[in-house]
Formats: structure tokens, sequence, C-alpha cells
């Protein structure tokens, strides 16, 4: 089988569906190889055009070509544009997976459509306007042209059968369940942490991430802890940030130690995940939460918030809390720093819970779902 892979995303900074899709990529190349298929990878998608491609995920193989990258964004529009009129795509895959919320025509190839949350529609005011309408066109899109759905959790699955009761069996469409993983090797065991250690947000700074929630909640700590550990974000500046970004240089300039790392590449968030005393995950909505099990893959105690998939990625291992109360949240990260042996607990659960997890498994799933359609 000769499989297409949207990696238009990866040539951007990356957040979750950017990283989704350059790990389950990457596996499903390594599980897809030695089965005989072949890949391409492109690296615009649709109406996903990217300005520069040289950041994109590549794969060195003579089996998995990038028949887009290097073009510019004019001819990557009229590539796209012939395709939808009937020119089938370089090679002839025979299935596509987007990954990008796009989903372009394909007239020769059979689209796998992923959908990585729903809350565009469900929670429109976590999204600017733009966002939010391209996300409903290319979604309305997918169910005319899509032959099967991955969704990112179960979660996710069940908001699309709110939002469109029965349709997936009305229609006919396959769809898996196809959850991420940690991009980073599992610690061999939990580590001790330092009385500097610091609290951990990982994530843009956007509505749906809660923020001010983790700002207000360490305000709070602050005032009780004696240790009184930093509070580091690490996560570039997303839509709708302003009102975070005031709050944190409102503490900072009160001598509070939060600090805000800004976007952070793959070896420093490693070394952030390492380094930490416990992650906070105080989002309104995820649709996977990828954060959270990479926490989870490096022994860290985890804090969510008890909404949308994150019980469901957390299982018994993650502590929760209501993420509308910042008091519950500083309640849970004193009780975690003045009890040792809780925090042992929680980051042995983490990494046994972690285990759940993997790339290869996910990679292989989505192959034998292919395969069926």
């Amino acid at each position: 089988m000769r499989i297409g892979l949207d990696v238009s995303q990866t040539c951007a900074e990356r957040a979750g569906c950017a990283w989704y899709a350059d790990a389950l990529s990457r596996a499903l190349v390594a599980e897809g190889l030695p089965r005989g298929h072949t890949f391409e990878l492109y690296h615009h998608f649709g109406g996903w055009i990217n300005a520069d491609t040289t950041r994109g995920t590549m794969i060195d193989d003579p089996r998995v070509t990038a028949p887009l990258r290097g073009l510019n964004p004019a001819a990557a529009r009229e590539f796209w544009s012939e395709v939808a009129t009937g020119e089938p795509l370089p090679g002839k895959p025979d299935v596509v997976l987007s990954f990008s919320f796009h989903a372009p025509k394909l007239p020769h190839s059979k689209l796998v459509y992923t959908v990585h949350d729903l809350a565009f529609w469900l929670h429109p005011d976590f999204a600017t306007d733009d966002t939010r309408l391209v996300c409903q066109r290319e979604l309305l899109q997918a169910l005319a042209r899509a032959a099967g759905f991955l969704f990112v959790s179960e979660h996710t699955r069940r908001e699309f059968e709110l939002l469109l009761p029965n349709w997936l069996e009305l229609h006919s469409r396959p769809n898996l369940v196809a959850p991420g993983a940690s991009r980073f090797p599992a610690a061999a065991a939990p580590r001790p942490a330092a009385d500097n250690a610091p609290w951990l947000v990982v994530g843009s700074l956007e509505p749906r991430k809660n923020h001010a929630a983790a700002l207000d909640a360490y305000e709070l700590y602050h005032a009780h802890s004696s240790l009184c550990r930093p509070l580091v974000l690490a996560g570039g500046p997303g839509w709708k940030s302003a009102a975070v970004s005031a709050r944190l240089a409102e503490l900072q300039q009160r001598g509070l130690p939060v600090r805000h790392a800004g976007y952070v590449a793959d070896a420093d968030l490693a070394a952030l995940y390492a380094g930490a005393f416990a992650l906070l995950v105080p989002s309104w909505h995820e649709g996977f939460g990828l954060p959270l099990v990479e926490g989870l893959a490096a022994g860290l105690p985890v804090l969510a918030s008890e909404r949308a998939s994150l019980p469901e990625v957390g299982g018994h291992a993650a502590a929760y809390f209501p993420p509308e109360s910042p008091a519950a949240l500083a309640e849970a990260m004193l009780a975690l720093e003045n009890e040792p042996a809780s925090r042992a607990q929680r980051a042995a659960a983490s990494l046994e819970r972690s285990r759940a997890f993997s790339w290869a498994a996910t990679a292989k799933s989505v192959l034998e779902f292919t395969a069926r359609l």
C-alpha cells in the first residue's frame, strides 16, 4: 500500500497537532516499511499552504518521498487546485491521512481524517473567528470526503457523536481511536526533586489552556508555601493571550518567581520535564493532552483539570481539580509539596500509566485500520 501523510503543520512553530503529525508519521513509516508499504510526505496540504517547508518533517529513506517539499506557496496552491479538479497525487497513494484539520478533495485516493478536538464548535470563545470557521468548514468537508476517521481520544469521539448523533454508523464510516504518546523516552525511574524544582505548565498561551487559573493558583500557593518553588510556563504565544501576559508581568513585578520560557525546542523541553517538581494541566478543554502524557512518561506527578479528555489520559495516576477553582489547584499543590511520600507514589504511578501509550502501537492499529478501508 502507498500511504500519503499530511505533515503540513510540522513546517511551522509546532503545537500539539503538529507534534502528533510528526510522531505518528515517523511511527507509521517505521512500522509500515517492513510490511512493504511506501509513503509520501505532504508539506503543503489542501488549504494549509506554508511559506517555508524546510522545518517540516523529513524521513531519510528512498521509500519515503516528499513531492511537495520546496514548492513555493503559489505553486502549492496551483498543485492542490489541480488535484481538486481530478489530477491524481504523485505516486497515486491508496490512502492519505490528514492531520491538519484540512480535508481536500482527493478523487483518486481514500482520505482518512483526524479529529483532534471539537473545541472550535463546542467552545467557540476559545478560538479566533478565522480558526473556528476554517475548522468548521474542513470538518464539514470531511463528512463528505473522508472514507474513515481517526479520533485522538475516546472523549473526542464522544464529542463528535454528541454533535452528530449516530452519523458514523448511519453513513458507514469506519473510525478508530488513535491516541498519542510521549515524544520523549520514558524515565527509567522517578527522579527526586530538588528544593528549587519548578512547577511546570506546557502549552501555547491561549484561552482553553487556562493559564489564568495556573497563575491565580500559584499566587495562592506562594503565599502559603515554605519553599515557594518557581513556576515555569513553556509554550509560544497563542491567540487571545494578552490578558495572561499582563497577569504574568504583574506577578513578576511583585517579585514572584514566575517565568514564561516561550516556545521551547525539543531538547530544552525534555530537560524542563526532567527537572520539574510536578506538571500542572489546568486546561478547560483538550482533545488528547500531549503534555499530560509526556509528564507521565517523565515520571512527574500531574495535577490536571477534571475536564474533557484529561481523566481518560491521566487515569488513576493524575490528581484532578475543577478548572474554575484556582483555590483547589493551590490546595493540591501545597498538599503535594508537603507530602514527599505522596509525591513519590504519584511519580511511580505516572510512569506506570505512561506505558499505556505507545506511538508504535498506535501506528500498528492505524495501518491495520487503513488496510480495511
